[in-house]
């Protein structure tokens, strides 16, 4: 299963080499710990948590078949923070979670119409 999660991780994102995926069993249910470049964090997610809902629909109708139970997260390291964990319960929180990872936003300069960000 964790071949066919990573098939799948690694054709979304821009950076696949940078999927990492990591397997820990906990009472009977296998827990899928993804682990992308910051950058694709909103692709794995996608809007709404879209992406990530049908990702884990896919991976639910595999684990049913084969009788098995899984929990997909995705934690994405953001430079001074630990890990963020973006995980099945909530896509709002994921989204308000991507959106404070951003920690100042500087004024446009005069003119231009440009805003820079930085992260």
């Amino acid at each position: 299963m964790q071949e066919i999660l990573e098939f799948i991780l690694k054709n979304i994102t821009t950076m696949p080499d940078d999927v990492k995926i990591e397997v820990t069993d906990e009472e009977g249910t296998s827990n899928y710990i993804v682990n992308v470049n910051p950058v694709d964090v909103g692709r794995i997610i996608g809007k709404e948590g879209k992406v990530i809902k049908a990702i884990r629909t896919i991976m639910r109708v595999i684990a049913i078949q084969r009788g098995v139970h899984i929990r997909i997260s995705v934690v994405s390291e953001n430079g001074p923070r630990d890990n963020q964990t973006f995980s099945e319960q909530s896509p709002i929180e994921q989204d308000v979670a991507t959106v404070e990872s951003v920690e100042k936003v500087v004024e446009p300069a005069e003119g231009d119409g440009s805003i820079t960000v930085e992260v």
